[in-house]
């Protein structure tokens, strides 16, 4: 199955196109407040790479939150658009699965993003190549996620890393900080997600793929 998969849940923008969960092309620039402008051209430029024609989508696998507002509108509002003009498949995937699954550890992994106003968003794993969730996501000040996870080894990975990975070292001297370069959410997981929900015969109602907000949406970017 050819695959379109999007992720704009961050400032790091991300499109790809996959073959049965395997990656063809991918292209990632960091957008801050400008996923609008950037979308459709990445879109266009992505099929050019592979001389893939827009016919040739078979499914849009979308990330849907937690993130910003507008840039998860921008993305979910594109992915309908795809999925009713040409009749395909639509699967939603959760920005921290996608998270978890870009961060190569084993065991325990706990994915967080910052959702501003001083909050993150953040979810339990357990991965062994694929991923399993094991706790529901959990929004608040850093030291309330941190606080509600299990003792033990244990892997933190995200964008809120950014700004908090001292606070959660000094709450938990023995995490272990995954790499810079795995802490955004992409294209690629979205869409290997996307293809594992579509494999099983989940793909959701376009009219109720809607964005995973952490709280209630202000005017933002």
């Amino acid at each position: 199955m050819r695959i379109l998969a999007i992720e704009t849940a961050t400032s790091l923008g991300s499109v790809a196109l996959l073959q049965d969960g395997d990656p063809v092309a991918v292209i990632t620039e960091f957008v801050p407040r400008r996923h609008l402008e950037w979308l459709a051209p990445a879109l266009r430029q992505l099929l050019e790479t592979t001389g893939w024609t827009v016919a040739q989508v078979e499914a849009v696998a979308v990330s849907t939150g937690p993130g910003s507002f507008t840039s998860l509108r921008i993305g979910i509002a594109t992915a309908i658009t795809w999925a009713r003009a040409k009749g395909i498949p639509a699967a939603g995937v959760p920005t921290l699965d996608a998270v978890a699954l870009g961060t190569h550890a084993a065991g325990l992994v706990c994915a967080m993003l910052d959702v501003r106003r001083g909050e993150v968003a953040g979810a339990l794993y357990t991965r062994d190549g694929s991923i399993h969730r094991i706790m529901d996501d959990i929004v608040g000040p850093v030291a309330h996620v941190v606080e509600r996870l299990p003792a033990g080894p244990l892997t933190f990975s995200g964008d809120a890393l950014a700004r908090y990975a001292d606070a959660v070292t000094a709450m938990r001297p023995d995490a272990v900080l995954a790499p810079r370069a795995q802490w955004s959410p992409t294209a690629v997981s979205v869409g290997r997600l996307g293809w594992d929900r579509l494999a099983r015969g989940e793909q959701d109602d376009l009219y109720r793929l809607w964005p995973i907000y952490a709280r209630a949406p202000v005017d933002q970017a």
